[in-house]
């Protein structure tokens, strides 16, 4: 199968360490692209950054119809998701609500571990949108931006396990999620580190991607899902034109 992963940011580093964690999850025969939109924030930390990049998202998955298995959203705040799955016909798995569905399977609590605090409130969002309030212990955060993640790994590796330590100790957590696509890196040494799972979002919607598709399973299109109503854009990128004017497709 083919599986187009994108880094909903700008920065062409972030996309390649994405790209690495994905292929190392991938099972052989597995086909892994990783690209990131032409334009956008170079990082994804507040709700504008996350606006940006959702419409640039959204415009890579329309301009890419009919060339992929399947879609993974390298971001864990899931920019455009549910409009990337209206405009899809393959599964679109963003990397929060996948590392949340899976953690469910091997741990009762778990907890988020991210970057600076401003993106707790998105992330408290994302985690009452997905209905999964009862099983996130807590959400903990670093003093980091996205970009400073590689700048000193080993400072960053030490913030990652003492909020993690704090969060399975103090919080409740039974496992720990890495609230970030540039923290994959960390997730088995992490997990050495803490004596509990620790998953990263990247690794964990790959492995749904091909689960999906091996099991012939994609999005329903008789809902919440449905192909946007056809009707005309003005100034907007041409793949989504395409979408909109295009006879509505039937599941």
């Amino acid at each position: 199968m083919r599986i187009l992963v994108i880094n909903p940011n700008t920065t062409q580093a972030m996309t390649d360490e994405i790209h690495h964690v994905a292929k190392a999850a991938a099972s052989p025969g597995t086909e892994i692209e990783t690209v990131q939109p032409k334009g956008g924030p170079r990082s994804i930390e507040g709700n504008a950054d996350e606006v940006l990049a959702a419409y640039h998202t959204l415009d890579v998955v329309a301009g890419s119809k009919g060339k992929y298995d399947a879609y993974v959203i390298a971001c864990y705040g899931d920019p455009a998701l549910a409009a990337c799955r209206e405009v899809s016909s393959v599964p679109v798995i963003g990397i929060a609500e996948a590392s949340f569905h899976m953690a469910g399977l091997v741990a009762y609590k778990w907890s988020i571990v991210s970057v600076l605090p401003r993106v707790k409130p998105l992330l408290e969002e994302l985690v009452a949108r997905n209905g999964m309030e009862k099983h996130c212990a807590s959400i903990r955060c670093t003093p980091l931006t996205v970009l400073e993640i590689e700048e000193d790994i080993e400072r960053t590796k030490r913030m990652m396990v003492d909020e993690g330590r704090k969060a399975i100790d103090e919080d409740g957590a039974e496992a720990i999620l890495l609230g970030c696509a540039g923290l994959g890196p960390l997730d088995k040494w992490m997990q050495q580190q803490l004596g509990a799972p620790v998953l990263d979002g990247v690794a964990c919607a790959v492995k749904l991607a091909e689960g999906l598709h091996g099991y012939g399973v994609t999005t329903s299109k008789v809902a919440a899902y449905k192909d946007p109503e056809r009707k005309e854009l003005v100034a907007c990128p041409v793949s989504l034109a395409g979408v909109y004017q295009r006879e509505a497709a039937h599941v």
